[in-house]
């Protein structure tokens, strides 16, 4: 029998859906390609290690290494050149290790094309440790809680090792039936394809404190050995989310290592029962850092005098009864279950201010932010002040002018100011405290685009103009309202922060030198950590010699010793 072919009759009409099919693809991009700063080709790197920084914790990690001149740098045709961060910088660790900091994202369509140029010979690794962490852009799948924290993949090459260092021994979980896409895992495939021992360690953002030991060991065993970096002090580098930060204490009773022989745990005690908090409500994390912010603008320079007031529910006339701080010890019951477990380790050794100071660092962490150390040593006061409650602490609604004079008399500049104000990227407001700005000043300072007039209609949605709702609550970052980053900067330079005494710092007509701040914060998140992680040692730092002699060290943080 003779096949037949009948040739299909054609539409009667063209729909816009069959026009489609005659659109002219767009052009491919042009492949990533590396570059070196040698006028010839030069003879390929081998690097006994190379580390691929993707998380933004590791970028961070290494940011402060832009000193060192680069062995070769990245690039992807498709981003600006105007960009600060528009190249990948391979920078060199030491005569045997890399390493490759990528600060961009970059899309799952260009991942392998950047993995091949990466590793395309002219960098030639014995080994690869790749740190990601899980978004939901690289992340399809479900993890067990026992993975929660972090996991790696190897390629076969690692899997067979058995002799000699594994990348990162001291890390063995393997997820069950998760995928991790993205480049980190295109970089893994590439080095499975090139028979490259490589390890991908992958964590979620808010726990890559805890991965932070595994690479410092590894790093100090491999890389920081002759690494000639200022390591003169043996604390200075130290790692976490934003890496090194150097410690800032001019006063001398607050040192890092305080408690090294009378409480050597309490850091740990203090780590642990802020990542049960932080995990049970992510608002934790912010509860306890507003919290330490106003102790420390309370009675100008007596660390952590409010809280053994602000904590208690006696009837004393302290802090906790004036109206700029009543809204603000939320988070006083957790420092409380931290004190309990610290007592039971060390009875009267750890003040409540340096719980809290601690804590404060922590719930940072906890939520994406940056690291820094934590110098100890404060006393508790014995005495509460209402009236510097209610004059020392900002409000919403106050100008520019009046809280960078607020911010001066601490001994704090407009710098740190602009810094500290981001952790409002984490905070919630008050309907109470942002009513007026919602029903007045907002229609002229945002970008005239939908969004703002979304968000708009949101915030009025959520606190009326009349009628009550004085406590109803919005995110002051409504982008990433549980992740510490840079988008509330983002949020002023479109003029939709909450706050008016947050968009003064953009929008005011003295804002000269507040307004580019925010400009450099919104297009720098690594610089916002930097400055942050120094801004809150500084605060954290705001002391008196008059409070080492009278205060105490509380039993219980509601009451003054007896």
């Amino acid at each position: 029998m003779e096949d037949v072919i009948t040739e299909a009759a054609g539409p009667s009409r063209f729909l816009e859906e069959d026009l489609n099919i005659f659109t002219t693809p767009s052009p491919p991009l042009p492949l990533p390609f590396l570059i070196f700063p040698y006028t010839q080709q030069p003879q390929p790197l081998k690097p006994s290690l190379l580390i691929v920084a993707l998380s933004p914790s590791s970028v961070a990690l290494f940011h402060r290494l832009r000193t060192v001149s680069p062995a070769a740098s990245l690039l992807l045709p498709e981003l600006s050149l105007s960009l600060p961060d528009h190249a990948a910088q391979i920078l060199p660790l030491s005569p045997s290790a890399l390493l490759a900091a990528i600060p961009f994202p970059v899309p799952a369509s260009r991942a392998y094309a950047v993995a091949k140029a990466l590793l395309d010979g002219r960098i030639r690794p014995d080994s690869v440790l790749i740190l990601d962490s899980l978004e939901s852009r690289n992340f399809r799948g479900k993890l067990s809680s026992d993975e929660a924290v972090a996991f790696k993949l190897d390629t076969a090459a690692e899997r067979k090792r058995s002799g000699g260092e594994k990348l990162l021994p001291d890390l063995e979980y393997y997820p069950s039936g998760s995928v991790v896409d993205g480049l980190g895992a295109a970089i893994l495939a590439r080095c499975q394809v090139t028979n490259v021992r490589a390890s991908l360690c992958v964590s979620w953002p808010q726990f890559d404190a805890s991965v932070v030991s595994l690479i410092k060991g590894l790093l100090q065993r491999r890389v920081l050995q002759g690494f000639d970096f200022d390591l003169s002090d043996e604390d200075v580098f130290k790692f976490g989310f934003l890496g090194a930060t150097r410690l800032h204490a001019s006063d001398p009773p607050l040192t890092l290592d305080y408690y090294a022989s009378t409480c050597p745990t309490v850091f740990d005690i203090v780590r642990k029962e802020m990542e049960c908090a932080v995990l049970s409500d992510p608002r934790n994390a912010a509860k306890i850092v507003r919290l330490h912010f106003h102790d420390c603008f309370v009675q100008v320079s007596h660390i952590f005098l409010s809280l053994s007031h602000i904590c208690t529910s006696l009837t004393l006339k302290g802090e906790k009864k004036a109206a700029n701080n009543i809204n603000s010890l939320k988070g006083s019951a957790i420092v409380d279950r931290i004190k309990n477990m610290v007592e039971s380790e060390c009875p009267g050794v750890v003040s409540c201010a340096d719980i809290l100071t601690i804590a404060a660092r922590d719930a940072v962490i906890l939520v994406g932010g940056p690291y820094w150390d934590v110098p100890v040593g404060r006393k508790d006061s014995v005495t509460a002040n209402f009236d510097l409650a209610n004059t020392n602490l900002p409000t919403p609604e106050e100008t520019l002018l009046s809280i960078i004079a607020k911010f001066l008399y601490q001994g704090l500049s407009v710098t740190d100011m602009v810094a500290l104000a981001g952790a409002h990227t984490i905070g919630m407001a008050q309907c109470k405290n942002f009513r007026s700005r919602i029903y007045g000043g907002f229609d002229t300072t945002p970008l005239k685009n939908p969004i703002s007039e979304s968000h708009l209609s949101n915030l009025r949605s959520v606190c009326p103009a009349v009628g009550g709702g004085d406590n109803n609550i919005t995110a002051m970052d409504y982008l990433t309202p549980n992740l510490f980053d840079n988008s509330f900067y983002q949020l002023l330079l479109n003029g939709e922060g909450v706050l008016n005494s947050d968009q003064e710092m953009y929008s005011s007509l003295f804002g000269i030198e507040t307004r580019e701040l925010v400009k450099k914060y919104a297009a720098d998140p690594l610089a916002f950590f930097q400055q942050f992680s120094e801004s809150m040692v500084k605060m954290g730092n705001i002391t008196n010699s008059e409070s080492f002699i009278t205060g105490e060290v509380r039993k219980n943080c509601r009451f003054v010793n007896t």
